[in-house]
């Protein structure tokens, strides 16, 4: 047995799998403690355990059962060497039994990646909980029936933890040098492009970089501390910058990059990227209230008053337009900013992920709104 702590003293008891969870005397090595999320996706779960941008997160699925397609070794979305990164993962039901001998079971995949699991969690009530009060922090211990005493223990080991919003999470995720068109299985091969894109990367998914090379774009992929003097009078014709974990606002260094090559050469950005742009160009960010996380949220083009199904995972969002930019997307539960463009300075950017993987494929044409701020 095994149970999920939240930090302001909820519980759920449930059943580990994957890599065993600590015991209360091995706390301080729980590798679980995070921030806990839910994600409403369908399926998808290998692309959502390998997303950079869940770093520092724990991940609850609203899908009853996870696991019941196996993995796919070589699928995952990450360039990095480390496979997984999320913390841990909440389930009501894991399948654990025979899956294609070209796949691997999920129980599998968590041991081989040092992952934590837990699941028989009522998710459901999870889900509602967070959605109600808000992002927690979050652990799982493998113990049960604690003590009040050893249950306060927990409690204040949590609220120990810092927020995802006190930490550069994107140190942890982005590649430490520049790669020249970074080698992805399955990808199109480049024939004689004649775009030349520096991708700035805070946790960049590979699905990203397959829809430019899809476009026959060429890929330089940069570290997320990036300057001016790497990417200006470089034969770049795009600055795009990537999807990633965390609080924009830790992310200096990229906010200043877009000040000195506004003007100079087009922008886009994705999920970060928007909210990096956003800050940049004298907007405001904040950190919503549970965030939006699956491959069901639908969006509204302001312009041309169609809505799109989109693929989302965030937990910041644009709460001020900067002054000079035009709303281009809104989502269409909670009017929230989904997008936003600067025609005068091609710049356009959007805070939802039109590269999918997973979820639907509506928005892929966004790449080609993208290309366009080039010619």
């Amino acid at each position: 047995m095994a149970t999920l702590f939240l930090e302001d003293g909820s519980k759920f008891e449930g059943k580990s799998f994957g890599v065993k969870a600590p015991n209360l005397k091995e706390i301080s090595w729980n590798k679980s403690i995070s921030e806990i999320v839910f994600n409403t996706s369908m399926s998808g779960y290998q692309q959502i355990l390998s997303d950079p941008s869940y770093k520092g997160q724990m991940v609850c699925f609203t899908y009853p059962q996870i696991g019941n397609y196996g993995i796919i070794k070589e699928e995952e979305e990450t360039i990095l060497n480390e496979k997984v990164h999320v913390s841990a993962i909440v389930v009501k039901d894991y399948y654990d039994g025979k899956v294609d001998k070209d796949r691997i079971t999920l129980n599998q995949y968590l041991l081989d990646n040092n992952i934590i699991g837990i699941s028989n969690i009522d998710t459901r009530a999870l889900t509602i909980h967070l959605r109600d009060t808000g992002f927690k922090r979050a652990i799982i211990i493998n113990e049960d029936n604690l003590g009040k005493e050893e249950e306060l223990l927990v409690i204040k080991y949590l609220k120990s933890f810092p927020f995802i919003s006190q930490t550069n999470q994107c140190e942890k995720v982005s590649t430490k040098k520049a790669i020249n068109n970074p080698q992805i299985i399955n990808s199109k091969k480049l024939t004689n492009p004649q775009i030349k894109c520096a991708l700035i990367d805070f946790g960049i998914k590979k699905s990203i970089i397959k829809e430019l090379y899809k476009r026959n774009v060429s890929v330089t992929l940069f570290p997320s501390n990036t300057n001016k003097d790497q990417i200006l009078n470089k034969g770049f014709d795009l600055l795009f910058l990537s999807n990633g974990p965390g609080d924009p606002e830790t992310q200096t260094s990229a906010i200043k990059l877009v000040n000195d090559c506004k003007n100079k050469i087009p922008i886009v950005g994705i999920c970060l990227g928007h909210q990096i742009i956003t800050l940049a160009l004298g907007g405001e960010t904040s950190k919503m209230k549970f965030g939006h996380h699956g491959a069901n949220q639908p969006v509204t083009d302001v312009f041309t008053k169609k809505t799109f199904v989109t693929s989302q995972n965030h937990s910041f969002v644009t709460s001020k337009l900067p002054n000079e930019a035009e709303l281009w997307f809104k989502n269409s539960n909670d009017d929230s900013v989904e997008g936003l463009k600067i025609p005068s300075s091609k710049i356009m950017c959007v805070q939802f992920h039109p590269e999918a993987s997973p979820g639907p494929q509506d928005s892929l044409w966004i790449f080609d709104e993208f290309i366009k701020e080039v010619k």
